[in-house]
């Protein structure tokens, strides 16, 4: 192969594994070796309203806090979609849309514009109460599901965590790095061995050269003229083949 060729392909190998590279190892310093990823929200004088495209997105369990500024009661009450949905309506809420791996954010948006109050209903499959903070842990077994999260007293809910755990997520993130280290080392490699390799036809070259040597080499030997020179300086006589010698 061609050392240009051999460089070019060794530099895409070596970027292509620099990438991967950074991309595992960030997913593992954020997961850890548990696979825990934890996006947060700041509702502020909104409820919250988490659907199952975020709530049963996967089939671990979802651990939802939520905390409120002061002493303010926090409720949070998980049922059917549908039921949610009727219950809400048209209150001002904000509703989580999806996730972003990039800050680690609950994407919300708010809409509605009136009022209600979710609590006093009897419709919910599980709630959660506390002053301040509140807690709730959601299984996958009954999903689809709706969370809804609020603060009494006209308080403000200053953070909403969402964290699922799973251990497929940092188990692709470490094999990830892997793969980019192994494909950045072999990618330099065949970068520089390319680099250095030998000039395509050195070698055919060089033969070229040594065999037309030897045939001139050859070829003067075969045409050099005889010495008949004897050792006084006087050419020899050919030998008389009807004289014999003499005893």
């Amino acid at each position: 192969m061609h050392r240009p060729i051999t460089r070019a392909l060794g530099t895409a190998v070596a970027v292509l594994g620099l990438v991967c590279a950074l991309v595992g190892g960030w997913f593992v310093t954020q997961l850890g070796t548990s696979g825990t990823a934890t996006f947060t929200a700041a509702p502020g004088d909104s409820t919250l309203v988490l659907p199952p495209d975020v709530l049963n997105r996967t089939d671990s369990d979802v651990t939802v806090r939520a905390t409120a500024d002061g002493d303010a009661p926090v409720w949070m009450g998980l049922a059917r979609p549908s039921d949610v949905d009727s219950v809400m309506q048209d209150a001002k809420a904000a509703r989580a849309q999806g996730v972003s791996v990039t800050g680690w954010e609950l994407e919300t948006t708010t809409s509605g514009s009136g009022s209600a109050d979710p609590q006093t209903y009897d419709l919910w499959q599980g709630e959660s109460r506390g002053t301040g903070q509140a807690a709730l842990t959601v299984t996958q077994d009954a999903a689809p599901q709706t969370l809804v999260v609020t603060a009494g007293d006209d308080a403000r809910l200053s953070e909403v965590t969402m964290t699922v755990t799973d251990s497929g997520w940092s188990t692709r993130a470490i094999v990830l790095l892997v793969v980019g280290l192994v494909l950045l080392v072999g990618g330099v490699y065949l970068a520089v061995r390319g680099g250095r390799g030998p000039r395509a036809g050195g070698p055919v070259e060089d033969e070229a050269v040594e065999t037309d040597e030897t045939q001139v080499l050859g070829t003067a030997d075969a045409t050099a003229t005889p010495d008949t020179t004897d050792e006084t300086g006087s050419p020899a006589q050919p030998a008389d083949p009807t004289t014999k010698e003499t005893r």
